[in-house]
């Protein structure tokens, strides 16, 4: 008898430890997910032909952070975007050194005043552009180097059909005003404009 209600006390004992680690655990989660939520957050993307603005929107969705498009002061049209004839403005944007980060060519920003005052009041910076000849665009380096990333998140994020992210984040990054605080995340791209479970399931594995 004894014997027995030892052995029940031990069991007791046993179930109550671990139910103390999965309330422990649980409690963890919650606060990295309470974390991510109190996070001001802003979205900004550069979309040529409406791609990267389609993933930066399901960004939105999840995130609920502030949307901001960058908008070229001269905007680009159809025949600029045509990468295969010689005489469009992006081929010559591409041709005008060996790589953007080279270039002195920097498309002005419209809205840029806008989008610096978002971003000084944000922990979370999502950054997004196409992916031209395996690059971002030129204007996408105007604005991180115009706009102050010190001590920011920073989280990139591309559209391309073949290529991938490749360099383009590092080299960003390497142009960019940022500070040794500035969390510069790895980034991801996306081939087309991505389902919204994609993109749910990747920002949920993000760290920051």
């Amino acid at each position: 008898m004894k014997e027995f209600m030892k052995h029940g006390v031990v069991k007791a004992v046993s179930v109550f430890l671990v139910l103390v680690m999965l309330v422990s655990a649980t409690n963890t989660i919650g606060v990295k997910v309470q974390a991510k939520q109190n996070n001001k957050i802003v979205i900004l993307y550069f979309s040529g032909t409406g791609t990267t603005e389609g993933a930066a929107k399901r960004i939105k969705n999840k995130t609920k952070g502030k949307l901001i498009a960058i908008k070229a002061a001269e905007p680009y049209t159809e025949d600029d975007l045509d990468y295969g004839n010689d005489d469009s403005r992006v081929t010559k944007e591409h041709e005008s050194a060996d790589s953007p980060a080279e270039s002195t060519i920097r498309p002005e920003i419209a809205n840029l005043k806008a989008i610096k005052k978002a971003v000084k009041k944000a922990d979370v910076v999502y950054i997004g552009y196409p992916i031209w000849w395996g690059e971002a665009p030129h204007i996408v380096y105007n604005l991180v180097e115009s706009v102050s990333l010190k001590g920011k998140t920073v989280v990139p994020f591309c559209t391309s059909i073949s290529s991938g992210l490749g360099d383009s984040s590092e080299n960003l990054k390497a142009d960019a005003n940022i500070s040794s605080k500035t969390n510069w995340l790895e980034g991801r791209n996306f081939y087309d404009i991505p389902s919204q479970k994609t993109v749910n399931k990747w920002i949920n594995g993000l760290e920051y």
